[in-house]
């Protein structure tokens, strides 16, 4: 059989990387004829198990800061000096609960949709625009972290184009943070909310959402939910402007939910609406210092558990100011300014101050 050839000359005319060398290289000796070239072929063998162990180490390797850039490449590390191109690269590419920073105006999710399966900021520190635009009849963005994960989106511009189909889905996490965002032109609505997490928050603040088909926002969890909605936008939506809706959700749990210092106007129906029934989640809205203007319904309860209270707040314009169906609620402290709307069906509910 012929011997191995094990010179220096071979393995480098055979792997261009980095040599290691471990010791010397021997030759035999007589009377051992394998002793030595044994011992340097398990040194080789080694050698070449550590050297190309290191590139694989090296890819596997994630960010706690990743980048992304309107001149960046999806075969880059996802560093500020060789950002990556899309944020579904750079998400691959950083830990969880790691953030991704974009650097510059580009669309950045290549047409196809952004998917989050665990905790991760994505930041537009602002200045320019952060787009992403559905596929047709797709979504987004959409999110599917763990039960703990929380999930926060800053500074993104979600335009359907009037044929993508949702701009942000939330299915599982612990909670989603969207600030500064812009979502319009879906053809069903901009932001679901339809968390299947036993407990979960949702905050929205600082945040246009406009010009879809069906609700602005969508607020549908499967068990207990928080959410906050502040200087919120929700305006010119074929269906509801603000959504809280308890019906899927077991009576066990609740569903409670704060906006203020938000508009919504010129909604084909409610500008905020809740339901539920006596068999699901009870729902609480709270609507503090905001506007319902020149929608279908101003403020809307539906069923049995479902309250909306308005305090310090203006209902004008409406086709109609409220709604209180089916043993729904809406509740008025006496600091609101109801007034200009059509007409009004069932009863407003007076609420003292404490």
């Amino acid at each position: 059989m012929p011997k191995a050839d094990i010179s220096l000359t071979n393995l480098r005319a055979r792997y261009s990387g980095p040599l290691i060398i471990l010791g010397k290289l021997g030759t035999a000796r007589s009377g051992d004829p394998g002793g030595v070239v044994k011992h340097s072929n398990v040194v080789i063998a080694l050698c070449f198990a550590l050297v190309f162990a290191l590139p694989a180490v090296s890819a596997q390797a994630q960010n706690q800061h990743s980048f992304v850039s309107s001149l960046g490449n999806d075969a880059n590390a996802c560093t500020l000096t060789a950002p990556c191109r899309h944020l579904q690269a750079a998400l691959t590419a950083t830990i969880a609960g790691g953030e991704i920073a974009i650097l510059d105006t580009a669309g950045y999710n290549g047409g196809a949709t952004v998917t989050i399966t665990r905790a991760v900021s994505i930041v537009n520190p602002g200045g320019f625009e952060a787009a992403i635009a559905p596929p047709s009849g797709g979504v987004g963005i959409i999110i599917n972290a763990g039960t703990n994960d929380a999930v926060s989106l800053r500074g993104l511009s979600i335009d359907g184009g009037g044929v993508g189909a949702t701009g942000i889905v939330f299915n599982t996490g612990a909670s989603l943070t969207i600030e500064n965002c812009i979502v319009r032109h879906m053809v069903n609505d901009g932001i679901d909310f339809l968390s299947s997490t036993a407990t979960s928050a949702l905050t929205v603040s600082n945040t246009l959402v406009a010009d879809n088909g069906a609700a602005g926002i969508y607020l549908t969890p499967n068990g207990s939910a928080t959410a906050v909605f502040n200087r919120v936008e929700a305006n010119n939506n074929g269906g509801h402007g603000i959504v809280v809706y308890g019906v899927n959700s077991a009576n066990t749990n609740t569903i409670n939910a704060t906006v203020s210092d938000s508009i919504a106007a010129g909604n084909g129906s409610a500008g905020f609406f809740t339901t539920t029934d006596s068999s699901h989640a009870p729902t609480n809205v709270m609507v503090f210092h905001s506007v319902a203007a020149n929608n279908g319904t101003g403020v809307f309860a539906n069923g049995s558990g479902g309250t909306l209270r308005v305090a310090n707040s203006t209902v004008t314009g409406n086709t109609n100011g409220w709604l209180a169906l089916s043993s729904g609620v809406v509740a008025s402290y006496d600091d609101n300014y109801i007034d200009g709307n059509g007409s009004n069906t069932g009863s407003l509910t007076p609420i003292s101050k404490q």
